[in-house]
């Protein structure tokens, strides 16, 4: 305990005298003096926590999407105190700052500097907007044609104003180098190849929820089937599917592939590798991919349209694999293309085609080939009956005429990058869903799609170093979260940044580049 006094001078007795004013108990360690003399109370109007909301908000409305999603949800003759369009694109926004219900949702749009009296919209008219979009996607899960033209329509100029900062998409790196063609042109630049991947992930759920289900990865709840750009990052597609949608179910693949490709821009359709994992070995989709590869029938000027989809290790694959000599194993590739000398891959075509067995694959397309993968057993790991007990193997097929088989199964083995995707997608809003009803639901993971498709091409649009490939939760820690003070002065609203924020000049560099950017 410390007393703190107070010398005065007595002007009667003309001598000094001493006086006690208070006590403070004082703090041992100094690194709990923090809390000294501060008070903590309602005041400073202007000040904004997650201030760095307003780039994705001022990206989705340059691209029209704010504006595009009202008028797909407009409905004749009613008219809506909170401008729909608004709503939704706040609620994405919330989303991706780290709200994952209506009420986080409802606390982080209650801004009344920005939304003025009353703030954003209250959890139960989000909930009474979920509705609307819930309505404008078809039986199937997907957005209907109204809603995807919106989403393409923005899409396109994302891409656009990407190729205009960067000069190309990104590419994707395989084995060490990017996944490009050499460029047709003396000078030019390879043309990256845009990689589609697609994949389902487990969404659980409560079990009042409207068509959950058991599901094949065992849990309860919800399979969703989603398509991804790997080039962005972004969601073209997602698709809500009842609990007990199976994994092997070829329409959802082919609903979920026509749906991508209908919101890639036109102009990056011409060179395209679809990527799945062993839920889409199946004939409809490998048809349905070998259709749109018209590249073996027009040359260059045909659409290169590959595929690398994983191949169950049947007993078919089995009889070939044995049939394997050990010379005919190649070492295979790590990520960063140095040679892996532990893991072998070889090629199965020859042997399953022409081998003992006759033409075996006859009913699948000619030009598909079938590679195989080995790797050792884990130490400890028991094999299960029928299976080699030192070897683990699998296989996958692909119908490029060209390359090193090593080469083509980093590329394969490049799939599982779509898990990286998925935490976003979870982290987004996605890894829980709001409802008991299924269409709100569905509007809902669209929500979260949205929220994840926004902050990959905030990413590449406004971003320099890391942040171009940051994860949602460093960017939301970094630029969402980042706290500001909403200043009047000369008429204009001026977000004030604290200096001492470590990235208050990456988040303002951000926010000149998306103003430039011409208005939808």
């Amino acid at each position: 305990m410390m007393r703190i006094v107070e010398i005065c001078m007595n002007p009667e007795r003309n001598t000094l005298q001493v006086k006690a004013t208070s006590t403070r108990r004082l703090v041992g360690d100094a690194a709990l003096a923090w809390s000294q003399g501060l008070k903590v109370e309602v005041g400073g109007a202007g000040t904004l926590a997650t201030a760095g909301v307003v780039l994705p908000w001022l990206l989705a409305d340059r691209l029209g999407l704010t504006a595009g999603l009202a008028q797909v949800v407009a409905r004749a003759g009613f008219f809506p105190l909170r401008h729909r369009g608004r709503a939704l694109v706040d609620a994405a926004c919330a989303l991706a700052a780290g709200a994952t219900c209506l009420a986080d949702v409802e606390a982080m749009t209650a801004r009344e500097e920005l939304f003025g009296p009353g703030g954003g919209a209250s959890g139960s008219t989000m909930l009474r907007a979920l509705e609307e979009p819930a309505e404008r996607l078809g039986g199937d899960g997907l957005p209907g044609r109204r809603l995807a033209r919106v989403t393409a329509a923005a899409r396109v100029r994302a891409w656009e104003a990407i190729v205009a900062r960067h000069g190309q998409l990104p590419a994707v790196r395989v084995a060490g180098q990017d996944l490009a063609r050499p460029a047709t042109e003396p000078g030019g630049s390879p043309r990256p190849v845009l990689v589609i991947r697609l994949d389902a992930t487990l969404i659980e759920a409560a079990s009042p929820q409207a068509q959950a289900a058991g599901t094949y990865k065992g849990g309860f709840g919800f399979p969703p089937l989603t398509g991804w750009c790997s080039n962005i990052g972004d969601a073209p597609a997602v698709m809500q599917r009842p609990g007990n949608a199976g994994s092997f179910t070829a329409a959802d693949h082919l609903a979920v592939l026509k749906a991508t490709f209908a919101q890639v821009p036109a102009g990056w359709r011409t060179d395209v590798l679809v990527s799945i994992d062993g839920a889409g070995a199946s004939h409809e989709v490998i048809e349905y991919l070998t259709a749109l590869n018209t590249a073996p029938e027009h040359g260059r000027r045909g659409r290169p349209v590959e595929y690398s989809i994983g191949r169950p290790v049947d007993d078919r694959t089995m009889t070939g694999i044995e049939q394997l000599r050990n010379r005919d194993w190649s070492a295979a590739l790590h990520a960063n293309g140095d040679p892996d000398p532990a893991a072998r891959v070889a090629e199965l075509t020859g042997l399953l085609r022409r081998g003992p067995g006759g033409d075996r694959p006859a009913t699948w397309p000619p030009d598909m080939r079938v590679l195989a993968r080995r790797t050792p057993r884990p130490l400890g790991k028991p094999a299960k009956l029928g299976e080699h007990p030192d070897w683990e193997y699998g296989a996958f097929a692909t119908n490029t005429a060209h390359g090193q088989i090593q080469f083509l199964d980093a590329r394969h083995r490049t799939q599982a990058h779509v898990e990286d995707r998925m935490k976003q997608f979870k982290a987004c809003g996605a890894r829980n869903l709001p409802s008991i009803d299924y269409g709100r639901n569905a509007a809902w993971l669209q929500l979260a799609a949205l929220a994840t498709t926004l902050t990959a091409w905030l990413r590449h649009c406004a971003h320099d170093g890391e942040l171009t490939s940051a994860s949602t939760k460093t960017l939301r820690f970094r630029i969402l979260s980042a706290p500001a003070r909403l200043i009047i002065h000369a008429r204009r609203r001026i977000l004030k940044i604290p200096p001492g924020w470590a990235w208050a000049s990456d988040l303002a560099t951000a926010w000149d580049r998306l103003q430039a950017l011409h208005p939808a």
